[in-house]
């Protein structure tokens, strides 16, 4: 069947609406009877086509649900990658942008800026506080004229003619300027590679004291390589996460680095079965990186190599040395590893752990609840292994490396380091309560009507978020 064209039939009147009139001669436009039919029809024949060309049942399609605007609108899947596309988008122009200030970061230029920021808030503070007492804020009146800047014949003569003393050239000017800055600037990029997490002064041997990189714009940029590599690795656009990921790496540093960039470059090579790559990585970063990511990440690779791909260069005592420095890192994650059925059915709420500390019971919790545990139990022979070291360093088994001991039976005991852990979380919690009471003693007496705001927080939650419709 042909495609059917809306038109308007009879009178002269080019509206959708009105104007028009339809085949009954009625006036008023849009389809008749009839021809919406005749559309429902034709879409009902395209439908019955491509369901017997898939072999698909046209009563199951239409059970499913058959909209005519599903032919016009995107789907659910299509409108969140575009979504995240112009999260995306956002996020690298504000890296950008700030990328282009620290490369030409000016002292001089910050220091307004940052004055200029100081009078906004200060304004912002003072309208809000007039505002609040009932202030009315009185008409502005006219300028006089030491505010007015004169243009083209108007003009005093010694902004115009350079035979006037008090003439000054604005390209000559603008020169001048010009090269003073290029003195003042510096590339911050260059200057404060691998200390853009630092916030102190450091005293190098010689006596000296390094200057501090620019803080919080150092930080905040960080921040934003973050958030830009796992926008991009939520994208499956694994090339750029890389990237970003690794200058994040370069700026950060692999000292006493602030972000976990490292971790999730890690776990992006192994969710992409990259293992080349995940073994350069953990070869670039020194040998005291306590974090699980990146230590058991590496165990499980050389067991890999070692064990199962047989390759040159690889070994037992290698993939053995890889996993002891693992156990020593985080002895939790190695007997969470090794009876993974038994932890998986008691411990609850194990997703809601984030960036958790290193060498903690909730970074072994956080590491055994993702990907990487699927990883371990997918890997053949990868359990045991893991359980047969830990029975044989139990037995009295220890690693000798250059003559130095790697591990011994001490390494496995986790009761008196998890105690100190819940003994501090305790403190912590008390100190939690402690500071809640003192704030809430102190809303009374300001006579603050707590009941008020409990009332008000739950009409916001029972209030639906309509603006993303």
């Amino acid at each position: 069947m042909g495609k059917t064209k809306r038109r308007n039939k009879g009178g002269g009147g080019t509206s959708k609406s009105g104007g028009g009139s339809n085949g009954n001669g009625n006036g008023g436009g849009g389809w008749s009877h009839e021809e919406h039919n005749a559309r429902i029809d034709a879409h009902m024949a395209t439908l019955t086509k491509k369901c017997l060309k898939k072999g698909q049942s046209v009563s199951e399609t239409l059970e499913k649900g058959y909209k005519r605007t599903a032919l016009a609108h995107d789907n659910a899947d299509k409108i969140d990658s575009k979504k995240l596309h112009l999260v995306i988008v956002k996020t690298k122009r504000e890296v950008d942008a700030l990328r282009e200030r620290l490369r030409t970061w000016d002292d001089a230029e910050e220091k307004k800026r940052q004055e200029e920021e100081i009078r906004r808030e200060e304004e912002k503070k003072r309208k809000a506080m007039e505002e609040a007492s009932g202030i009315k804020k009185k008409k502005r009146g006219r300028l006089g004229p030491e505010t007015w800047k004169l243009r083209g014949a108007a003009r005093p003569a010694w902004e115009v003619y350079d035979f006037d003393t008090r003439y000054v050239d604005p390209h000559l000017e603008a020169h001048q300027k010009a090269k003073e800055k290029a003195q003042r600037i510096r590339n911050i990029l260059t200057i404060f590679k691998g200390q853009f997490g630092r916030m102190e002064s450091k005293e190098e041997e010689d006596g000296e004291t390094k200057p501090m990189p620019p803080q919080p714009h150092c930080r905040r940029f960080l921040s934003l390589l973050m958030q830009l590599g796992l926008l991009n690795m939520e994208a499956k656009k694994y090339k750029a996460a890389r990237e970003v990921f690794l200058e994040c790496i370069d700026l950060d540093g692999i000292t006493s680095p602030v972000t976990n960039a490292r971790c999730r470059l890690m776990r992006m090579y192994l969710e992409a079965n990259r293992p080349a790559s995940a073994r350069r990585l953990w070869e670039r970063l020194p040998q005291t990186d306590k974090s699980s990511w990146i230590r058991y990440s590496a165990a499980l690779i050389e067991y890999v190599s070692w064990k199962l791909l047989e390759e040159d260069g690889s070994s037992q005592q290698t993939a053995e040395l890889y996993l002891v420095r693992a156990i020593k890192a985080n002895i939790y994650c190695a007997y969470h590893i090794a009876y993974h059925d038994t932890f998986e059915s008691v411990v609850e709420y194990a997703e809601e752990v984030e960036d958790a500390e290193e060498g903690t019971l909730e970074e072994a919790i956080e590491y055994c609840a993702s990907e990487q545990m699927g990883t371990w139990v997918g890997t053949d022979g990868a359990i045991d292994w893991m359980r047969s070291v830990l029975h044989r360093i139990r037995n009295g088994w220890s690693m000798m490396v250059d003559g130095v001991e790697e591990i011994s039976v001490k390494d496995l005991e986790w009761s008196d380091a998890l105690a100190k852990a819940e003994e501090e979380f305790e403190l912590s919690r008390k100190e939690d309560m402690k500071n809640e009471y003192f704030m809430m003693r102190k809303k009374k007496e300001d006579g603050y009507d707590n009941e008020g705001e409990e009332e008000e927080e739950e009409e916001e939650e029972e209030t639906p978020d309509l603006l993303m419709y």
